[in-house]
């Protein structure tokens, strides 16, 4: 028996590696959290009734691991735009 993985899409890693680009290696755990948050949130296909709030949990956990990795508020508001609008595309794109 195979137990499936939640991924992200290539495209989608390789957008979070943009995103995170600068970001101290602190983060690093914190931004593979919040890729695994992504893939579990949004079921390939599925319809998106809830216009992205699905992933609201997740940038809450990243923004709060962020802080505590030492990542000031001003890289995060930075960092934010970017991750709102891969989580729009990743939307669009199921």
């Amino acid at each position: 028996m195979t137990e499936e993985i939640a991924s992200t899409p290539g495209w989608v890693e390789e957008r979070l590696d943009e995103a995170f680009a600068g970001l101290p290696e602190a983060a690093g755990p914190a931004r593979d959290a919040y890729a695994t948050c992504l893939a579990r949130r949004k079921a390939p296909a599925a319809p998106s009734d809830l216009l992205g709030a699905e992933f609201q949990d997740c940038q809450g956990t990243l923004r709060r691991d962020l802080l505590a990795a030492g990542v000031d508020r001003a890289t995060w508001d930075r960092v934010q735009p970017m991750l709102e609008s891969l989580e729009a595309e990743i939307g669009q794109d199921s």
